[in-house]
């Protein structure tokens, strides 16, 4: 037997039939995957996975009144891909911090943060931190269940920071 195996002719035969084996079942593969009746595409032409029009954004309306202080400036909703945005300017009446300085923007969005908190929404933490006396309120999520609202830099000379908005989803939905 090990005669045979180390015989050139019978090592030439097994290649041989090793790549016909390999060909035949990229070919029957190649065959299912183009005569199925979706190959590779939704029936309106678009890319599998894409939806027929972006799901529209919260509302303003979602984050309630504004805290006593401070007021909410709508920049409208962003649609990168399958779902839309609202981005949120916050402007707080300090008067004591410019606009655009980093504490007026963490004072801001610790405003409405702690605003939100006392109405009743969560807080998320990011990347499964334990403890939430170690993360910034601006570096977490707050939801109410329908809800998703995130610290987001915006580029607007009234607002001292940014929130955006999303619908919430239960991980690994979608």
């Amino acid at each position: 037997m090990m005669d045979l195996l180390r015989s050139r002719m019978t090592m030439v035969v097994l290649a041989a039939v090793v790549t016909v084996a390999l060909v035949a079942t990229g070919a029957i593969g190649l065959f299912d995957a183009l005569s199925s009746p979706d190959s590779g595409r939704a029936a309106d032409g678009r890319p599998p996975g894409t939806a027929a029009s972006p799901v529209a954004a919260p509302k303003l309306e979602s984050l309630g009144k504004a805290p006593q202080g401070a007021s909410y400036t709508d920049f409208g909703q962003q649609c990168p891909d399958v779902e839309c945005v609202r981005i949120v300017g916050v402007s707080v009446a300090d008067g004591g911090e410019e606009q655009d300085s980093d504490k007026a923007s963490k004072a801001a969005i610790d405003k409405v943060f702690n605003h939100l908190l006392d109405k009743g929404w969560a807080r998320v933490l990011p990347n499964s931190e334990a403890d939430p006396k170690e993360v910034p309120l601006g570096e977490s999520y707050l939801t109410d269940g329908q809800v998703l609202i995130t610290a987001t830099p915006v580029n607007a000379p009234d607002a001292s920071a940014g929130l955006m908005l999303m619908h919430a989803q239960r991980p690994g939905s979608s």
